[in-house]
């Protein structure tokens, strides 16, 4: 086994930043040294030669093969252990913790059903991170905690947007294109040739969000556009995004945003 490991003791003032980074490494397995364990932290493996399998949960535990290049999430409080084939497989590993960790599942980045994530192109961006990582934790290295959770943060953004295959891509496009249209989430899943049920599985898995929620975040977010690039009346751009009461526009406006619309566009004036 060759490698390194470097592992950071973040100060209470290092968590306020919501994501925390406390162990970066990396190493050539033949064989593990442990039968099982469980974490209080996050951890990802990101595999680039070689497989093996994962076995995580409660009982009945499950097992996942895992091939390169893949990366493997562990969970705090859940039990894991995993093992390369004899030939062995090249890892590098990251320990993570904090609120931001538990948005990324939330957000279907990190997900404990499905921890084994197959990866394709994206694992060449995926070290060149970790390579950075590597770097940031070295001793001596400026404000290392903080600039290893901003890394950390990008190898998570990266695993998220990894999760979404081009037909998810298709589905978010297509609401983009048409939020601002009077549709009834089953009119949008009926053009997708979809289920509702189907739409929102898809939703969610590609932005987090139910279908409702991400066509109203859509809508603010053109009229926020609108309100600061154009000067068009309150009324017009409550039209422009779908809604014909702009009474009703700028009160759900401001309970979203937390500044009426002619508040925003001040703010935003140039």
């Amino acid at each position: 086994m060759t490698g390194f490991a470097r592992y950071l003791t973040p100060t209470p003032e290092h968590r306020l930043l919501g994501l925390v980074c406390l162990g970066v490494g990396a190493q050539q397995v033949r064989r593990m040294s442990f039968d099982g364990r469980v974490l209080n932290c996050y951890g990802l493996m990101l595999v680039t030669r070689g497989g093996g399998w994962l076995e995580w949960g409660d009982r009945p535990r499950r097992r996942l093969p895992v091939r390169a290049p893949a990366a493997f999430v562990v969970f705090p409080g859940l039990y894991h252990a995993y093992q390369p084939d004899p030939q062995g497989w090249s890892e590098r590993w990251v320990l993570f913790d904090g609120p931001a960790a538990g948005a990324h599942e939330l957000l279907g980045g990190l997900d404990r059903d499905a921890p084994v994530i197959p990866l394709g192109p994206a694992v060449q961006s995926l070290g060149r991170l970790f390579d950075r990582l590597g770097e940031a934790v070295e001793p001596g290295a400026p404000h290392r905690d903080v600039v290893a959770a901003a890394l950390v943060q990008q190898v998570l953004a990266e695993l998220l947007v990894g999760r979404v295959d081009a037909d998810l891509s298709r589905v978010v496009r297509y609401l983009d294109e048409h939020a601002v249209e009077s549709l009834t989430v089953g009119d949008h899943a009926r053009r997708l040739g979809l289920t509702e049920a189907a739409l929102r599985d898809e939703v969610q898995r590609a932005t987090g969000s139910t279908p409702k929620e991400y066509l109203l975040r859509a809508r603010l977010s053109r009229a926020k556009r609108l309100l600061s690039t154009t000067d068009r009346p309150v009324q017009e751009v409550a039209r422009a995004v779908g809604y014909d009461d702009p009474a009703y526009f700028t009160r759900l406006f401001t309970r979203r945003v937390g500044a009426a619309p002619t508040e925003f566009r001040r703010g935003t004036a140039g």
